[in-house]
This record gives structure tokens, sequence and C-alpha cells, in this order.
């Protein structure tokens, strides 16, 4: 017997605490802070600006055993001319029941809306937490990246729904080499005249954020799902992040004065968040966490982007080795992510640079 119950005020605390008995016994599950997820889910929350969610929780035989969100983003829709909806903040204990009851309300909420279509996951878009991990299950996460159990694939197929786009995340250690080629042609472009790299300003993060968010959704502009930041958006974003940025993962590359490019790397947090079990309230948990955290020695790369009219310059190799030269005096190892799986041109740059892909995350997509 699975019973289905949407979520309310009252017990939105069990869709948020949920994850955690499920995956209470993983060793590479992380959590992020029970307080940013209710940030995120909050009506009030800038992303609920342009969108709508109905999310919902199963129990069998009166255990809660499942959670799912069905999500329409309006942004998205408006940006790339679709009329879909998306499913997100999927979790479920393995069993076939429970899963078809969860998509089953996620379906029918999102076919009152008029919508012809369900992608995801996305927690809750490209700009947050996005796919779903289908290898490399024995590795730990990124930071901002997703892990989930094996089974999920298969329930959620089981359900209609297939691939539609993956993407990628690559790895690097400080022991890996450039390319001689990536090398000679990173040179060449470097020689260019007018070209300056410098530090993000973080007594000034307002105004560069500013820059960043204009770059950035230029850049991504025309890339499949991308949909671009709003200004609250990214307030929110550099709220959330300025607390782990450090100077030195950071770059803005002009030419001739205007800003062109830039690059955004942060210390994989995930080694503190996995030491304070979703809260900040357990004093042992948070020593244990600022311990861990006085000892990562590993990033990620989390924003890239190089301005449109600066494309085809070699402007996105000079930042890539930018961060690879000079993380190494911060960090050990790094991982890129994400990278859509059919970007060619940026992919064969990574790899020129002596990086390898080390996991693949899946969106999927149903006909409703």
């Amino acid at each position: 017997m699975v019973e289905i119950k949407e979520v309310t005020q009252e017990n939105v605390t069990e869709f948020i605490d949920f994850p955690f008995q499920l995956y209470k016994k993983s060793p590479y599950w992380v959590g992020e802070l029970k307080a940013d997820t209710r940030k995120l889910l909050s009506p009030d929350n800038a992303f609920w600006k342009h969108g709508e969610n109905k999310m919902f929780l199963a129990y069998k035989d009166g255990k809660l055993s499942g959670r799912i969100m069905a999500l329409i983003n309006r942004a998205h829709n408006e940006y790339h001319n679709e009329h879909i909806g998306f499913f997100g903040f999927f979790d479920c204990v393995e069993d076939d029941d429970v899963s078809h009851v969860l998509f089953e309300a996620a379906e029918n909420w999102l076919r009152s809306r008029g919508v012809n279509a369900m992608r995801g996951p996305a927690n809750p878009s490209s700009n947050h937490v996005y796919g779903l991990l289908v290898d490399s299950f024995d590795k730990m996460p990124a930071i901002m990246m997703p892990y989930n159990y094996p089974y999920y694939a298969d329930l959620i197929m089981a359900e209609g729904f297939s691939k539609v786009k993956d993407v990628l995340a690559f790895h690097r250690t400080k022991e890996e080499k450039f390319s001689e080629r990536f090398l000679k042609v990173c040179a060449r472009c470097a020689r260019q005249p007018g070209i300056t790299l410098r530090r993000i300003d973080l007594k000034n993060i307002e105004k560069e954020a500013q820059i960043i968010r204009d770059i950035y959704n230029k850049a991504w502009a025309d890339n499949w799902g991308f949909v671009p930041l709003t200004a609250q958006e990214m307030a929110d974003m550099v709220q959330e992040l300025k607390m782990v940025v450090r100077p030195e993962g950071t770059c803005v590359l002009e030419v001739n004065g205007e800003p062109a490019g830039f690059y955004i790397a942060i210390p994989n947090m995930n080694h503190a968040l996995k030491e304070l079990k979703g809260s900040l309230c357990n004093p042992w948990r948070v020593l244990k966490a600022l311990w861990a955290w006085r000892r990562i020695k590993d990033a990620r790369l989390i924003m890239l982007g190089v301005s449109p009219q600066h494309r085809h310059r070699g402007i996105d190799l000079i930042l890539i080795k930018h961060i690879i030269d000079h993380g190494v005096a911060i960090w050990n190892e790094a991982e890129l992510s994400w990278v859509l799986e059919d970007n060619q041109g940026i992919i064969r740059g990574i790899l020129e640079c002596g990086c390898w892909q080390s996991k693949r995350y899946r969106l999927y997509q149903k006909s409703l």
C-alpha cells in the first residue's frame, strides 16, 4: 500500500530530511545544509519568481519511502520556446511501486498545467544541481554536484523516460601534463596584444558579480538547457559562495581593459558538509567540519565563460591553463563540471590540458 501526500508547510521538514535517512549508510552521498535547502524551496526564493512547483511524499505501509518535485520553469520555456515541465528532488527507496506513485503524481500535476513533456532531474534548474549520476558511484561528488544510488536510473526508465542529454565531469591532478599542442596554441593566443588577467576583487563583489553575470549569460546563451541568471539569482549565488570563494580561485580576463572572460573555482566543501550532516547545531560535528575544511586539497571549477565577441581567440584555453598553473598552489586536484557531451570544442581543449572524463550525468525526458 503506497500513499501519496502533497507537501505543505507542516510536512516540508520531512521532504528535506528524507534523503538524509535514505543515504545514512552511504560513504559517498553528501547533503547540503538543510537550512539552505529550506531557503531554496521557499516561495520567496528568487527562482520561484518565474516558476511554480508541487512537492509530493510517498509512504509505503506507513513509512516515508520517497519524494519528488514537479515544477514549471517559465523562464526556461520562454527562453527556449518550449512548453515542458520538470521533475527534481527525486529520492526513493528501491521500489517500483513507490517510484511509480511519485512520478504519477508529478505527471498528473504537470498535465493539469498543460505542458507536453517532463524533463529532469533538475533541482530546480541547470543553474543549480542538475542531472542524474549514471556512473562512478564509488566517488564522493564535488560541491553542488549530484550523487544518487545506481538503481535510480532503472526506476526512472521504468516510467517511460529516455535519455535526452548527458553532461560530463572532468578531473585533473597536479601530476598531469599539458599536451605539447595545447602549450603551443595557448602560448600563441597569450601573445595577442591587450590581454591581461586579474583576480576577482572580493571587496567589490557586487560590481564583479555584474561583470560575471553579463559574460556568463552571453557565453552560454546558445547552450542546450541554459536559462539566463537574473540579477537576484546572481545576488543569491554571491551570498552562497562569498564565504568559500578564495581570490586565488578566480580570474577575469580583459582585452584592452574590457572584461572578456572569467572563471570561478571553489574548494570542495563537501568534505566539511559530510561531517555536518545537514546541520550546524551539533558542536562536535561543527568542529569536525572545520578540521575537514582546513584540510581540503581539491576544488571544483564551477563557472567559466568567454564573451561571444572574443571567441575563437583561445581565451578559453588561456583561462583553463591559468587555473591549472595557479590552482596547484592551493589544491592538488580539481573537477571541471559540467560540460555538455556534444560540446566537442571545449572537450578537446580540456583533454589536451591533461584532464580525463571522470563522471557522467544524465537528463531524461518523457512526453505527456
